[in-house]
């Protein structure tokens, strides 16, 4: 299956109407992430002698600096990293921010992490709170006899290049300031292609850096696991995980969050048949009457959700052009092709063989 469709166009294209359209998909998820990263990116602009009231509206400068906003759209803080790397003509400026990146621009659970007895329970931390940070990535963290892994996914069919690079880039420094071991190397798997200039790349993870990968994962000695944290403090990490397993608690109950949640079951659950309120309803236990009021607090309705979910998946199968119309059909939960065609016309104003051929995905 192949990767979806980035949220934002790499630095050296100028596809500025596909990054909008993006945009205002990410915009209508209600995707975002942790006001921290833009506190960074404010940090560093005044470190390079820019002032960011001369950037940025005063409002949101206003309601960022003053952390009155947790989390921030993730169209906006793309907005701002572009508009900063047009200003100080610097590339890849995500990734070169990590380097001055600390626990505390991750709230609370940065805190938490700070006060952790070692780095695997750094590791437990992320993968069970990394929604605080962000709702655009859901994290997987394994590990086997010689190594650990920590992967990325996408919480929706849209991905974002900047922010894979500011997480992947945080965490590695992170470790390193967290265990006071600078020379720590990591090796690191990209799904997007190389960059004008990879060796910002290099510097920053230290081991092998792969493009074009089929995941996106972080790589790195089992053994670092056990290392403990410089400023570990018992007490206080219990006090502090308590705060961020509450602030979770508030998170689960926001309703964008729970729209996200929703999107990211039917995606799951088409290609098993047709995916109904009644029966998706039942599966999350709650009422349908229930599910369509809580979808409804966020802009959202079950039909626009599983919309929006055959959408993304209709044109991932197309662009296997061993697919037919009547397989991806039936997969999406379409009763025939010609209900699949229909559908797929007033989505896009395109047929399915018109959008095939536009993307160089025809049988031909």
């Amino acid at each position: 299956m192949p990767p979806p469709l980035p949220v934002s166009a790499p630095a050296h294209t100028t596809a500025s109407s596909a990054r909008a359209a993006l945009h205002a998909e990410a915009d209508a998820l209600g995707l975002g992430l942790h006001s921290g990263y833009c506190r960074l990116l404010l940090s560093h602009l005044r470190a390079q002698h820019a002032d960011p009231a001369t950037l940025y509206p005063a409002d949101r400068l206003a309601a960022v600096e003053q952390e009155s906003a947790s989390r921030v759209p993730l169209s906006m803080w793309l907005d701002w990293l572009h508009c900063a790397e047009r200003h100080l003509g610097e590339r890849d400026l995500a990734l070169r921010l990590t380097e001055g990146s600390r626990p505390w621009h991750a709230g609370v659970l940065g805190f938490a992490m700070m006060t952790s007895p070692s780095i695997q329970d750094v590791g437990h931390l992320l993968a069970r709170f990394q929604r605080l940070l962000t709702n655009v990535y859901r994290i997987r963290v394994s590990e086997d006899a010689a190594r650990f892994r920590i992967q990325l996914l996408p919480s929706t069919d849209v991905v974002c290049p900047e922010l894979v690079a500011m997480l992947l880039g945080s965490w590695a420094w992170r470790v390193r300031w967290l265990t006071g071991m600078p020379g720590l190397r990591f090796d690191v798997d990209l799904e997007f292609a190389p960059p004008a200039e990879p060796a910002v790349y290099a510097r920053t993870f230290g081991g092998t850096v792969a493009f074009g990968q089929p995941h996106t994962a972080m790589r790195g000695d089992r053994d670092w696991l056990s290392l403990p944290v410089l400023q570990r403090d018992p007490g206080v990490n219990d006090m502090l995980c308590a705060q961020v397993a509450a602030e979770l608690d508030r998170l689960a109950n926001d309703s964008t969050d729970f729209a996200l949640r929703v999107r990211r079951n039917l995606t799951n659950q088409l290609g098993s048949g047709r995916v109904s309120l009644e029966d998706f309803a039942a599966a999350m236990q709650m009422a349908p009457r229930t599910l369509q009021e809580r979808l409804e607090s966020s802009g959202h309705t079950f039909r626009s959700l599983l919309d929006s979910a055959r959408q993304t998946l209709a044109k991932r199968q197309l662009t296997d052009p061993r697919a037919t119309l009547t397989d991806i059909a039936l997969a999406l939960g379409f009763a025939n092709q010609s209900a699949f065609q229909h559908a797929f016309k007033r989505w896009t104003g395109l047929t399915p063989g018109e959008w095939r051929r536009q993307h160089g995905a025809d049988r031909g």
